[in-house]
């Protein structure tokens, strides 16, 4: 469209499914006295004139393109000046004193066209304070037939591959008012065609650096990513991401959180990304069928019957889906395998950094934890029901900042979790219906090829957390060392918790003499109890009941950035192969560059390449492995080393095992159940 009108054309007119736009270009230099910032690249002043409005009416605003790594980044201004009413068939131009009213935009991927430079332009038209979206017939439309039909856009990938992005698209009702605490409910169809080109809100949550309210409670939508549309002869693998946060925060968004799919549309795979509730509003239980909480899996679980009964409108795979997440998103990955309300949702699992049987991943005292949040926020607590009616009129702020006044812990990453998974057997058709011990040795989950792993030092990242200039977060811990550590374990509430939290700092502290020692024994137990050992629990019992393969990776590549580069951290720390340095190679963010170093290229194709042939036919291999990744068995731990240097298949068990002796015994003797 701009090429038209560079090359001399002084109009151009298209229709959209909303309205006809026709566009004008006017010389800049006409235009010297406006509110727009015209320095900074070839500006244009283009004219809307909108037929579907009845009087034919026009804004006019100045846009401004400017370049950022071949991609297009939009920024409109205001002017005073410029506006005019513009009737386009009767040639006549009536000037008017008003507000050019163009909301600031901005384009996070490459678009495919020149038009989506005029696309991605919001435009309030005629004062009337209706917002339309202006977009080009190129924009890609599905139909699903038993929702309504939506319409997206183009992206293009890392390596210049275009594909359709739809986005925003509402998977269930919104969670609000008599809905919220509840299981959620599909959402219904839709008559009008549906704006799929912007993300859907974050979900309801308080932001862990910040502590800045984040999202809103109607935030149940999910992306779709395909470089097909329709239903095809040849459909695509799909693969569904599940997003990490300790349940507590994150989203499935490229503008909102850390998961652009660049990096994987380079390959023949459709990626859907997905929101879930969170904290209280995801997890809340009465510990009875009030309430039995989960509802956040609910929410995951309905994502993926979403995906199974409409991806292939996409040109998607009904038959070849795969979950995969890092974190809580990995919990969240094994929670969907145990769970018998989403058998035959998917065909394979990846489990990254997470499991459900570490101590932030699941809680047993659920009902304590509520009673205090409703008692925080003037509820009643001798009743279910009266306290869940009164909860549900709660405006959202009061039940987010409860969680902060809890008494609990603050800044040490994830520590501790209050609403999070639990076994909700109170619940008709239970999501979680025994622990997942008990689930895994009886064979009772969805028996799916499976890839788990770690990072090399998965602590770095909460260890990071208590070096952070502004020393709050070791502050924090020098209050009471050994409650913190007794809320890392989650044993908070558990009987001879604070026995086990002391035998464990005295193992990891009783030689500290600075505040580096504290730093780097933190890291040690985070690592150690709150990854390794439940990590590796996970895959050694999967390995010894699933039917399908399980695959085990430690990923040891030191990339050339890393999560916990995002904290206020003293110049020149290192924190090692920290919590979710891989998915930085995984996904492009709006915090970070694209890739560039060679070594972090290769890594991340490896990554892809692992990822998205395991999805394909359950065979995880690259290019980049010489060594045929070969599945753990019962009796026979093996596992894949992920590095650009030597990546290779190693035939013992992980470098941690030595460490998990102490860990083994101390909890073999305490233990009890979830």
């Amino acid at each position: 469209m701009l090429n038209a009108l560079r090359g001399g054309q002084s109009s151009v007119r298209f229709v959209t499914g909303f309205m006809t736009v026709v566009l004008h270009v006017l010389p800049t230099k006409d235009f010297s006295r406006n509110g727009c910032n015209k320095s900074a690249g070839d500006a244009h002043l283009v004219e809307y004139s909108v037929a579907a409005l009845g009087p034919f009416q026009a804004q006019t605003c100045l846009i401004q393109r400017t370049y950022f790594n071949k991609c297009f980044r939009i920024k409109s201004g205001t002017s005073n000046e410029i506006s005019r009413l513009y009737d386009p068939f009767l040639k006549k131009t009536q000037r008017r004193m008003t507000t050019c009213l163009c909301m600031p935009t901005q384009v996070l991927a490459c678009p495919a066209t020149d038009a989506a430079v005029i696309n991605s332009l919001e435009v309030v038209i005629g004062g009337n304070e209706k917002l339309f979206q202006c977009r080009a017939d190129d924009n890609p439309l599905v139909n699903i037939p038993t929702l309504g039909s939506l319409r997206g856009s183009q992206m293009v990938s890392a390596s210049g591959r275009k594909f359709n992005a739809f986005r925003g698209i509402r998977y269930a009702q919104p969670p609000v008012g008599d809905l919220r605490f509840s299981d959620p409910i599909p959402a219904k169809p839709w008559a009008e065609i549906l704006d799929a080109t912007k993300e859907g809100p974050a979900c309801l949550q308080v932001d862990l650096l910040t502590k800045v309210h984040v999202g809103q409670e109607d935030c149940l939508v999910l992306n779709v990513y395909s470089g097909k549309v329709g239903v095809s002869e040849n459909p695509l693998p799909v693969m569904v991401w599940i997003h990490g946060g300790g349940f507590t925060t994150g989203s499935g968004g490229s503008e909102t959180d850390f998961y652009g799919p660049g990096y994987i549309l380079d390959r023949d795979v459709v990626l859907v990304t997905l929101n879930y509730r969170l904290g209280s509003f995801g997890f809340l239980s009465t510990e009875d069928k009030e309430a039995p909480g989960n509802y956040g899996l609910l929410d995951q679980s309905l994502a993926l019957k979403w995906v199974r009964d409409h991806i292939h409108h996409f040109g998607g795979d009904t038959d070849s889906i795969t979950i995969f997440g890092e974190s809580a998103g990995g919990a969240s990955v094994e929670y969907q395998v145990l769970s018998p309300r989403s058998k035959g949702l998917f065909h394979r699992a990846i489990a990254q950094s997470g499991s459900t049987r570490c101590p932030w991943a699941h809680q047993k005292s659920m009902g304590e934890y509520t009673r205090i949040l409703a008692k925080d926020v003037n509820c009643p607590t001798t009743s279910s029901k009266e306290l869940l009616r009164c909860l549900r009129t709660k405006d959202v702020k009061e039940i987010l900042d409860s969680k902060l006044k809890m008494g609990l812990p603050v800044g040490l990453g994830l520590y501790p979790v209050a609403f999070v998974p639990r076994v909700d057997a109170e619940r008709e058709f239970p999501f979680l219906p025994d622990t997942p011990e008990r689930l895994v040795a009886n064979k009772q989950f969805n028996q799916v090829p499976y890839i788990g792993g770690l990072t090399e030092n998965e602590g770095g990242l909460f260890a990071a957390s208590l070096a952070t200039v502004d020393g709050v977060g070791m502050k924090e811990f020098k209050k009471d060392p050994v409650k913190n550590v007794l809320y890392a374990l989650a044993m908070e509430n558990q009987k001879g918790g604070l026995q086990i939290a002391q035998k464990v700092y005295d193992h990891y502290f009783s030689n500290v003499k600075t505040d580096a020692d504290i730093i780097s024994q933190y890291g040690e137990l985070s690592s150690d109890v709150e990854f390794f050992k439940c990590v590796d629990d996970s895959v050694k019992a999967l390995s010894q009941h699933n039917e399908s393969p399980v695959f085990y990776y430690h990923y040891a590549h030191r990339g050339q950035t890393s999560l916990v580069k995002i904290l206020d951290l003293p110049k020149d720390s290192d924190f090692g192969v920290s919590h979710a340095d891989e998915i930085l190679l995984m996904f492009p963010n709006f915090l970070l560059p694209r890739i560039s170093n060679p070594n972090d290229l290769k890594v991340s194709q490896m990554l892809l390449d692992l990822w998205t042939s395991f999805a394909k036919d359950g065979i995880p291999q690259s290019e980049h492995v010489v060594d045929k990744w070969l599945p753990t068995t019962h009796g026979k731990v093996r596992y894949l080393q992920i590095e650009a240097d030597n990546p290779k298949l190693v035939n013992d068990s992980m470098p941690f095992q030595s460490k998990l002796a102490f860990w083994n015994s101390l909890l073999t003797a305490g233990k009890e159940e979830l």
